[in-house]
């Protein structure tokens, strides 16, 4: 097993995008530029898979991996950063496992899914995907009616949907910080600086849509490209603005930017135990698909966080 240097990383996604964002060398740049502990690391294991992931440098020389921070995942990938068959990734993760003190692994769960390493923690969470592989009309027959009529009921009201510059990251900030407040977080679930990151190393993969009415933003969502999938990453919303029904006209908007593109999954991501927006994407005709984490460590470096966690206990005494 070895750790690809970045340029070399670099290199293989500009000739073939890997299928999520998420195991991309950007989303890793992003990481690395918000949490300065966390280094870029994509591991290719002896059987020639990669699998991007993230390194915790310690002061104790453990070799630590997280694939990937924030809920995101990693991928197995060949030679040409596409995904592998089950087979193959469970080796390379089996690899990983052998060589890496602490491992937390999110496979994307629109690959073949590796077997769970023995041992391992497993954590089961679920996802919401639209397939947009057959073009526009199927991907819209799946959306409930009264879904397109209350995006329909936006349009006449005048709300408009239309791609923003990143010129605009403070607008929509601005709205995402009111609508953690309506969510009851004490700040929003990204920080400022990790978006300014993600579209610094984004380029045109990273993606700010707003909706508006008479001029202005009234909601917005920033969507992440691979070459196989767009995650709608974060979204927000003018909680008085609600009646307009701009997430609707939003979203199926976002289901055509998909098809446009030419990928086969608008990923909506998890809904949290979240019944109304669950609902909310199953109207929309999204699938749920569920999908593994899998943490496993070896047993000095489940020593040493215990030891760690009491010392750190002892000082908060």
């Amino acid at each position: 097993m070895r750790a690809l240097r970045i340029d070399e990383w670099l290199e293989r996604d500009r000739a073939h995008p890997a299928p999520t964002f998420f195991a991309r060398p950007a989303w890793a740049q992003a990481m690395a530029a918000e949490y300065p502990s966390l280094i870029p690391s994509a591991l290719c294991a002896t059987n020639g898979v990669v699998v991007p992931t993230m390194r915790t440098q310690s002061r104790m020389h453990f070799r630590d991996h997280v694939a990937f921070p924030l809920g995101g995942y990693t991928a197995f990938l060949d030679e040409h950063n596409r995904p592998v068959d089950d087979d193959a990734a469970t080796d390379a993760l089996d690899e990983l496992v052998q060589n890496l003190h602490h491992l937390r692994v999110t496979p994307w769960p629109l690959a073949p899914q590796p077997r769970a390493p023995k041992d391992a923690r497993v954590r089961i969470f679920e996802t919401a995907t639209i397939d947009c592989s057959h073009g526009l009309d199927p991907a819209l027959a799946n959306v409930r009616g009264v879904t397109r009529r209350m995006a329909g009921q936006a349009e006449r009201r005048g709300v408009t949907v239309e791609r923003a510059g990143s010129v605009h990251l403070d607008t929509y900030y601005e709205m995402l910080v009111q609508a953690s407040v309506g969510w009851g977080l004490a700040r929003p679930p990204i920080s400022r600086r990790l978006l300014d990151a993600v579209f610094s190393f984004g380029g045109d993969d990273a993606q700010l849509w707003l909706a508006y009415l008479e001029g202005e933003p009234i909601a917005g969502g920033v969507i992440l490209f691979g070459s196989d999938e767009l995650f709608f990453w974060s979204a927000a919303m003018r909680r008085e603005c609600g009646r307009y029904r701009p997430s609707n006209a939003l979203n199926l908007r976002l289901i055509r930017a998909a098809c446009e593109r030419g990928v086969r999954w608008y990923n909506l991501g998890a809904s949290e135990g979240l019944e109304g927006v669950a609902r909310f994407k199953s109207d929309l005709g999204a699938a749920s698909v569920p999908y593994p984490e899998y943490s496993t460590r070896h047993a000095a470096f489940a020593l040493y966080e215990h030891v760690r966690a009491r010392v750190s206990a002892r000082r908060s005494a």
